[in-house]
């Protein structure tokens, strides 16, 4: 059974929560899975198992691989054509041909295996960052809310202490109501002066 087989098995979905392997007569054994399918497949392959199941996190199965099915394995040789088995240089042509055939093969499984891990080395980076923007977010929102709510509770003080006619107290707290009840504040109003000091 070729890796990239066993990996492709436990990529799809539903993406499974645990793994488990019988091998001949002995008991079933459960695997979980590591931080990449590939590197499950490779266990998995490792142990010479004749049957994977994958389970989701209930224990349910949602599907199984027999190992030892002939259509799991590796394509097998091209065979010789009967009649160019007397001719040597068809011979080493066929021989070369299927060759060529089984280094493709590999490599396609290699180049397969290293892609998947690195989808899932990128987004186990994509979920990570998104955790991190998710609590950065918390964060800034709950230090947002506090200090409307300390700004709030100072105006309210000033308030108190003063007799409320005194206009950059009043202008202050209706920014502080405005911002606090999710409103744009009122502009500001000139005390009837302009800029060149004429009313």
């Amino acid at each position: 059974m070729s890796l990239s087989r066993i990996r492709g098995f436990l990529v799809k979905l539903p993406m499974p929560a645990r793994f488990r392997v019988t091998s001949g007569d002995a008991e079933p054994q459960e695997i979980k899975p590591a931080r990449s399918h590939a590197r499950t497949a490779e266990t998995i392959e490792a142990l010479g198992v004749d049957v994977v199941e994958c389970l989701d996190k209930d224990g349910a199965l949602l599907r199984a691989l027999r190992l030892t099915d002939p259509e799991t394995h590796r394509s097998d040789a091209a065979e010789t054509p009967k009649g160019i088995e007397v001719d040597p240089t068809a011979l080493m042509l066929t021989h070369f041909a299927n060759l060529l055939h089984r280094a493709y093969e590999h490599s396609t499984e290699i180049a397969f295996t290293r892609l998947i891990e690195l989808a899932e080395r990128l987004s186990s980076h994509t979920e990570s960052i998104e955790a991190r923007l998710a609590q950065t977010e918390t964060l800034l929102r709950r230090e947002q809310s506090e200090r409307l709510d300390d700004a709030y509770e100072r105006a309210s003080e000033a308030l108190a202490k003063g007799d409320g006619s005194d206009p950059l107290v009043q202008q202050m707290m209706a920014a502080f109501m405005s911002a606090k009840m999710g409103q744009p504040p009122a502009p500001a109003r000139s005390n009837g002066k302009t800029t060149n000091g004429k009313a």
